[in-house]
């Protein structure tokens, strides 16, 4: 009896591995996998249009679910995956609030005389619209940053460069849009010392180099979008008897941010997903 008494935890301690190993998944699901964390696909994600997220596992197009249960295989970190996700998609409703709103004012605009009296409730509704567009902005860009940083982690366990350290990016706020910084290890990196590394990878330093060029349009579409945005307030708000001039400035600048929006947000987008695959070049292939 006694005998079979131990028998039970030593099965169970020999049992424990496995059970940690594939509880999360199975043959038929696109995160499953065998062996050590090195063997696990490798995450990669690109950003859409309204900045709907794709995801890849080795390549192979899958869902944030999936995504969420192999990164919970990793049983001794806390990666808070599918929470990030969530507020990701609630700052997308609030996003699309804030746009629903603005396009309720520019048809105000099209629909009433542009006057002194009729333009102050249009400008007022309008900084109500961007208040909630910005506050979806952030919501999302913050719940972006932490996914990069969790797939950043995830991805760090396959890496097997040798001498050469695991090169990540982030994303953070700056002074006129937001910035994109790579990081080796914790040490935050400049464009040259990036290209540095990257020399090692033609294609990856071909990559980075476009990259620093988008940056620099980024940064002069950013700064021209916020002094228009500084005019808009002007002639919204600094013209009391001159409804004529108003008329003839209010809708051309208020079309011209719409666009100069548009076009910003689809360069950006592009230029992060450049920047993932340039560095996926260098850390994998």
């Amino acid at each position: 009896m006694e005998n079979k008494f131990w028998k039970v935890p030593l099965l169970l301690f020999f049992l424990f591995p496995v059970e940690i190993a594939f509880s999360q998944n199975t043959p038929s699901s696109h995160a499953y996998f065998s062996g050590g964390y090195s063997q696990q696909p490798i995450i990669t994600f690109k950003e859409g249009f309204f900045n709907k997220t794709t995801y890849y596992l080795e390549g192979e197009k899958s869902s944030p679910k999936e995504v969420a249960n192999l990164v919970k295989s990793v049983q001794t970190e806390d990666f808070r995956f599918l929470q990030n996700q969530r507020k990701k998609n609630l700052g997308y409703g609030i996003r699309l609030s804030g746009i629903s709103v603005t396009l309720g004012t520019i048809a105000y605009l099209f629909t009433n005389e542009i006057t002194p009296a009729n333009v102050r409730p249009w400008f007022w509704t309008s900084f109500g619209g961007g208040m909630l567009h910005s506050t979806g902005n952030i919501l999302i860009a913050d719940s972006e940053r932490r996914i990069q940083r969790t797939i950043n982690d995830f991805n760090a366990y396959h890496y097997s460069g040798g001498a050469d350290a695991f090169l990540s990016m982030d994303k953070s706020a700056g002074f006129f849009g937001s910035r994109i910084d790579i990081y080796e290890g914790p040490m935050l990196l400049q464009n040259a010392q990036v290209l540095s590394r990257l020399q090692s990878n033609e294609e990856a330093h071909r990559m980075f180099e476009q990259v620093i060029k988008r940056q620099k349009v980024s940064t002069i579409t950013n700064v021209a979008n916020s002094a228009l945005g500084f005019g808009i307030m002007f002639v919204a708000i600094g013209f009391e008897r001159q409804s004529s001039t108003q008329n003839q400035l209010l809708l051309p600048m208020t079309f011209t941010g719409i666009g100069l929006n548009v076009f910003s947000s689809f360069f950006d987008r592009r230029t992060r997903n450049l920047t993932r695959e340039a560095l996926h070049r260098y850390n994998y292939q």
